[in-house]
């Protein structure tokens, strides 16, 4: 007996059809796995965070502000200035990117060029800024 009939009196076809089975399963497990990292490093990151400093971090009831429209310097002006004063000066640009993602602006970057070009952001170095109205 050779050829497809050894292969059928020996259930090679179904051994086929359960190794292909068990190989997309832990692969599609795998994929799962590698596409959740993202999570696990946040959570691992806030972790660290808080035990670097010790402290419990609150989180204060903030109100909301609406994005100014891009081509009108005194409407983002106002918006960004709400902003700064959450953060203290002088504050790092990375948090207040940070503000405006929470926020929900969608073009932070061209709102803070503009501000830079204006002279309203200072730098001071190492990403570092000051707010001058």
């Amino acid at each position: 007996m050779t050829g497809l009939e050894a292969i059928s009196h020996y259930n090679g076809w179904a051994q086929a059809v359960a190794g292909i089975l068990i190989v997309m399963a832990g692969l599609s497990g795998l994929s799962f796995a590698i596409s959740q990292l993202h999570k696990v490093a946040a959570l691992l990151e806030g972790r660290n965070k808080t035990a670097k400093t010790g402290e419990t971090v609150l989180v204060p009831e903030v109100e909301t502000i609406s994005e100014p429209p891009a081509h009108d310097l005194e409407k983002t002006i106002g918006a960004y200035e709400e902003l700064v004063r959450r953060l203290g000066t002088p504050f790092q640009l990375s948090e207040l990117y940070r503000l405006c993602q929470e926020q929900g602006f969608t073009h932070p970057y061209m709102s803070i060029k503009a501000l830079q070009e204006a002279g309203v952001l200072k730098p001071l170095g190492d990403g570092v800024f000051t707010w001058q109205a």
